[in-house]
């Protein structure tokens, strides 16, 4: 006896009702998606930021000397914008430059091309220097984490204490923005 063998396939019908299920189904998850990919984005730049702030206060207390904190574009000298980049040194005179003994102890690359970060602190410093006993050089300050795309719901701020600690803000009024240290939503330039 023979057998036939019976093939099966769907047919043009079934194909297209799969496509639109399928485009149906992905259009429901790309929105989530997004948002999930943009708050690990501003998660990761906080993350930075705790590292770069953490790491500066362990150097200072370890070497037992002030170290600074500060934005560099070419890692190797403070200036320029913190999400172009930071570095770490030693800073025996306090004049927040490298310079004379200062070892530069740790360069930091900003993980999310495109997006800002911003410092805004006591005495108006655009850098952060940690003593030998682990507290701020009188700089309690925040920084200020804006999504490329500028979209407050995604924006994060980290408050640095007098003591050198630090703390993430959050969203106290579950209105979906982060409130600053005073309350107020978080605002990103336009």
């Amino acid at each position: 006896m023979l057998c036939r063998a019976q093939n099966r396939a769907f047919t043009l019908i079934e194909l297209l009702v799969c496509v639109a299920i399928t485009a149906v189904l992905l259009g429901l998850a790309t929105p989530g998606a997004n948002a999930l990919i943009k708050r690990s984005a501003a998660t990761r730049a906080i993350n930075w930021l705790v590292t770069g702030v953490v790491f500066t206060r362990h150097a200072a207390v370890s070497f037992g000397e002030t170290v600074t904190y500060c934005p560099s574009q070419d890692g190797h000298q403070c200036g320029g914008k913190w999400h172009e980049g930071a570095i770490a040194f030693t800073d025996s005179n306090m004049d927040h430059h490298v310079n004379g003994h200062d070892a530069i102890l740790k360069r930091f690359s900003f993980p999310e091309p495109g997006a800002t970060i911003t410092w805004r602190a006591f005495q108006n410093r655009q850098y952060l220097q940690m003593t030998r006993q682990g507290f701020t050089n009188y700089q309690n300050g925040n920084f200020t984490y804006c999504p490329p795309d500028n979209d407050p719901r995604y924006a994060r701020q980290l408050v640095v204490n007098r003591q050198g600690r630090t703390r993430v803000s959050h969203d106290v009024d579950a209105d979906g923005i982060v409130e600053n240290v005073q309350g107020h939503d978080l605002v990103c330039p336009d």
